[in-house]
C-alpha cells in the first residue's frame, strides 16, 4: 500500500510537470453539472480536482431549469441555495489560483424538467407560460393547467423563436458576463425539443405569410395533406418548415454571438451540440456545423455519447468532413459506460491524429463520474502521461 501511494504521488507530480513544462495544446475539458454549485465545500473540491488532474477548462452549469446559480436581475436564485451565497463568484474568486478556464454552461431553451412545478413563483414557467413552446398536437383552446400537453420526455422548453424569449436569453448571458469574469459562455439545449415542434401561433402566421400554407395543414395529418398536395407536396413544405425552424435558429444565434462579440471580444463562445449532422438539422433544427464555419461559435462539443466505437469514430469523421476540427471539443460520456470503454474512446481521437485527424480537445461528462471512480482516474492520467511523454 504505502508503495503504490508513493507511486500515486510521483505520477501526479510528473502529470503536473509535464503540463507546466510543455503546455497544453490539447483542452481537456471536464463538465460540472450545477448540483456541485451549491456550496463553497463542493465548489472548492472540484477546483482541486480538476488541478489535481491537469484539466484545461471547465465548463460550470449556471443556468440550469430558468434558474440562477448566481446573482441574476432576471431569474430566481436555484432551490437549494443558502439565500447569502452566490455560488459563481465564489467560484470565480477561488479558480483565480489555477491555471485553467471556467466557461457559464447555460442551458439555453430548456425551462423545467421535473413534474413538480417550481418553488419560485418569478419563475419563467408561471410568469410567462405565453413563451413556452407548442407541440404539434397541442389545443391551445382546452389548457392544461399543468402543461403536461406542453411537455416532452426531457420536459417544458421555451420557443427558439420568440423575439421576447430570444431578448431575454440576451439578457441572461449579458447579466453573466456583466457580472463575472468567466472565460467563456458554453450554451446547451440551443435547440428545439424535437421535430414536433414549434406551432406557436406567432411562428405559423410568419411561415404561412412566407408559403401561403399553415404548417398545421401538413404536419397535424400528413395523409390528408398527401391526399389534396400529393408526396411531391408535402416533401417541398416538410422541407421549408425545417429550413424555417434551422434559419430562425441561426439568426438568433448570430445575433447572439455579434453582441457577445461587441461587448466582450475575448469571451470564448462555445455549445454543446447533437453529434450526427442529419438529425441536429432535421430533428432538433440545429445547423451547429454553420453555426461554426460562421465563426459565431469558436468551439462546438458535440455529445457524442454513444457506447458503441464504430459509432463513435463514424460520428467524427462525418464532423471531420464538415467542420475545421480545430474547433471541435468531442464530448465523452462516463455515465453510460465503463472506465474501461470511456478510456478507450479517448485512445480512438488520439489515434486518429495519425490520420491527419486532429480535434482541440474533448471534454468528458461529467466530474460526478471520474470523481467517484478512482479506476477511471488512473486510467485517464495514464493516457495523458503516455501522451506527454511521446517525442
Amino acid at each position: 500500500m504505502k508503495r503504490y501511494i508513493t507511486f500515486f504521488i510521483i505520477q501526479l507530480g510528473l502529470l503536473q510537470f509535464l503540463v507546466a513544462k510543455t503546455g497544453i495544446s490539447e483542452i481537456r475539458g471536464l463538465w460540472i453539472v450545477r448540483h456541485n454549485m451549491k456550496s463553497a465545500e463542493n465548489i472548492d473540491k472540484f477546483l482541486a480536482f480538476a488541478n489535481k488532474n491537469a484539466f484545461t477548462d471547465l465548463f460550470v452549469q449556471v443556468r440550469g431549469r430558468g434558474d440562477a446559480f448566481y446573482n441574476s436581475h432576471f431569474e430566481p436564485r436555484a432551490e437549494g441555495l443558502a439565500p447569502d451565497f452566490d455560488p459563481l463568484a465564489y467560484l470565480m474568486t477561488q479558480s483565480r489560483q489555477y491555471k485553467f478556464r471556467i466557461h457559464a454552461w447555460v442551458n439555453v431553451f430548456y425551462l423545467w424538467s421535473s413534474e413538480t412545478p417550481p418553488a419560485s413563483k418569478t419563475h419563467l414557467f408561471y410568469q410567462k407560460p405565453e413563451w413556452i413552446i407548442f407541440p404539434v398536437h397541442y389545443d391551445p383552446s382546452q389548457p392544461d393547467t399543468n402543461m403536461t400537453a406542453m411537455r416532452n420526455e426531457e420536459g417544458l422548453y421555451l420557443s427558439p423563436l420568440l423575439p421576447e424569449v430570444q431578448q431575454h436569453i440576451l439578457n441572461v448571458v449579458n447579466d453573466i458576463l456583466g457580472q463575472y469574469r468567466v472565460d467563456g459562455i458554453h450554451l446547451d439545449y440551443i435547440r428545439f425539443p424535437g421535430y414536433g415542434y414549434d406551432f406557436d401561433k406567432t411562428n405559423r402566421q410568419r411561415f404561412k405569410e412566407k408559403y401561403v400554407l399553415d404548417p398545421l395543414d401538413f404536419k397535424k395529418d400528413p395523409a390528408q395533406f398527401v391526399q389534396n398536395f400529393g408526396p411531391t407536396g408535402y416533401d417541398i413544405f416538410f422541407s421549408r418548415w425545417g429550413q424555417f425552424l434551422r434559419d430562425g435558429l441561426s439568426e438568433f444565434v448570430e445575433k447572439l454571438s455579434l453582441d457577445v462579440r461587441e461587448k466582450y471580444p475575448t469571451v470564448i463562445l462555445s455549445a454543446a451540440v447533437k453529434p450526427e449532422l442529419s438529425k441536429a438539422h432535421w430533428r432538433y433544427y440545429q445547423d451547429w456545423d454553420r453555426w461554426l464555419n460562421a465563426g459565431w461559435l469558436d468551439w462546438a462539443v458535440p455529445m457524442n455519447y454513444t457506447r458503441d466505437n464504430y459509432l463513435f469514430l463514424q460520428r467524427t469523421e462525418t464532423i471531420a468532413a464538415a467542420v475545421d476540427l480545430q474547433k471541435i471539443l468531442m464530448g465523452v460520456a462516463l455515465y453510460n459506460q465503463s472506465s474501461a470503454a470511456a478510456m478507450e474512446k479517448v485512445r480512438l481521437l488520439h489515434q486518429l491524429e495519425e490520420k491527419q485527424v486532429k480535434l482541440r480537445g474533448m471534454v468528458l461528462f461529467s466530474y460526478d463520474q471520474i470523481y467517484r471512480d478512482k479506476k477511471l482516474q488512473r486510467q485517464y492520467r495514464r493516457i495523458f502521461l503516455q501522451r506527454r511523454s511521446k517525442p
